[in-house]
């Protein structure tokens, strides 16, 4: 009975540690923005969709500008600085005019 009880109380502590070492782990934070550039690639988005590009390829960035608002696509191994797109799937820019909020040119950057 002793051993038993001893058995138990082993069990007990030992899946009691791995719930406690479990929720020590902090949740992996992908991304960080503004919630006002989230209007941004939604409008973006329906450019992205016409042209079937899997944003899960890509890193997306949102450029603000005097009159407008650029959202980018580059590939996920794009070589960082440099010119044009570098990666293995072509990047992709969508201009929107801050005025309106109308599509203003989408193109594939070179």
């Amino acid at each position: 009975m002793k051993r038993l009880t001893l058995a138990i109380v082993v069990v007990t502590s030992i899946l009691g540690w791995r719930a406690l070492m479990a929720q020590s782990v902090p949740p992996k934070v992908t991304a960080e923005f503004p919630g006002a550039s989230l209007k941004w690639i939604n409008i973006a988005e329906a450019e992205f969709q016409r042209k079937k590009l899997d944003v899960d390829k890509y890193t997306i960035s949102v450029v603000e500008e005097n009159n407008s608002v650029t959202v980018g696509l580059s590939s996920l191994d794009s070589v960082p600085g440099a010119r044009g797109s570098s990666g293995h799937t072509p990047g992709y820019v969508v201009e929107i005019s801050k005025k309106d909020l109308k599509v203003l040119r989408s193109n594939y950057v070179r």
